[in-house]
């Protein structure tokens, strides 16, 4: 569903994941009544995800079907003109643009300390990770590219640059994921934690690493720029790719260039501004607008906007 800032209802619902049968029939039913878009959250949706653990791989769905089945999309792709029917209105936003960005840095929230305060040189967090024999599997592990931080990265950071972190969601109360010798006494590996204590690590931490690539809308990168963190992010990442700038942060591609690109990113700490461009560029604010701006333009004739709200916002009902 969507809102504008007063908390009064649109008649426009986003879809951010394939739907089963029930869902497309309920689209085809009140398609006149309320405006369906698409938006990019999930994997790589509405492309198939190469996840082979996503509940949508090997052809459950087709993404002809879902580029042509709303008439406009919040995008995140690169190159959506080779993706979408020239037909469709597309925007390029999605759901992480809308991270909350009215939240005081110095603040103290659960696990904070002050802005300059670094424990850790860097933070990666994983999602819904498996714990097994072979330390570290599942649909999260894969989404969050697991297998080359263990294999590859981590023994360039903490072998080859010395670095310290910390690896969010890697273990449970008697498994953890696999991490190289060289981490030993350099890495803290945390099980599930609270949103508080996640902005506590952030904050700890001088830069957030994005290794994954089958990710649409990466809402812990708008979360880290916000906090003032800047970002390390794998250049082929599905979505999030437009956060990386001078002032935010540094691409790398893989292994052969992951040192190097580290090396930038810590030469130049003091030179990076990414909750002014957060501020600046992104928001529920700087987002709404955009969104509403991108609705009223080309499909104005078919929402009905409550009086007295300028924003629209998505909401997670």
């Amino acid at each position: 569903p969507v809102r504008d800032e007063n908390n009064q209802k649109v008649n426009i619902i986003l879809v951010k994941n394939f739907l089963d049968e029930d869902g497309e029939q309920m689209v085809e039913a009140f398609k006149n009544d309320i405006l369906f878009l698409g938006i990019m959250s999930y994997e790589w949706f509405p492309l198939i995800s190469p996840n082979p653990l996503s509940p949508k791989h090997n052809g459950q769905a087709t993404t002809d079907k879902y580029v042509s089945m709303f008439p406009g999309w919040l995008n995140m792709y690169r190159r959506p003109d080779e993706l979408f029917p020239s037909d469709v209105a597309v925007l390029e936003m999605s759901q992480s643009d809308f991270t909350d960005t009215e939240v005081d840095y110095y603040a103290g929230e659960e696990g904070s300390i002050g802005k300059y305060d670094k424990e850790y040189d860097f933070v990666y967090v994983m999602s819904y990770p498996t714990f097994d024999e072979v330390g570290c599997s599942g649909w999260g592990a894969n989404a969050k590219n697991w297998t080359f931080v263990s294999d590859h990265a981590l023994d360039i950071m903490c072998g080859e640059l010395d670095l310290s972190g910390v690896l969010v969601w890697t273990r449970d109360d008697s498994s953890a994921c696999k991490i190289p010798p060289s981490c030993e006494g350099k890495i803290i590996q945390t099980p599930f934690v609270t949103m508080g204590e996640l902005v506590g690590y952030f904050k700890k931490s001088k830069f957030l690493f994005l290794p994954q690539v089958g990710d649409a809308s990466p809402r812990v990168a708008a979360q880290a720029m916000r906090l003032d963190v800047p970002l390390l992010m794998n250049q082929n990442i599905v979505g999030g790719w437009k956060y990386i700038n001078n002032q935010t942060g540094e691409f790398f591609h893989d292994e052969s260039n992951l040192q190097e690109s580290i090396t930038t990113l810590l030469s130049k700490l003091d030179m990076y501004e990414p909750r002014r461009y957060m501020l600046e560029n992104y928001g529920k604010q700087n987002s709404g607008k955009r969104f509403r701006e991108f609705v009223e333009e080309n499909f104005g004739d078919r929402v009905e906007f409550p009086p007295g709200g300028q924003l629209l916002i998505p909401t997670y009902e």
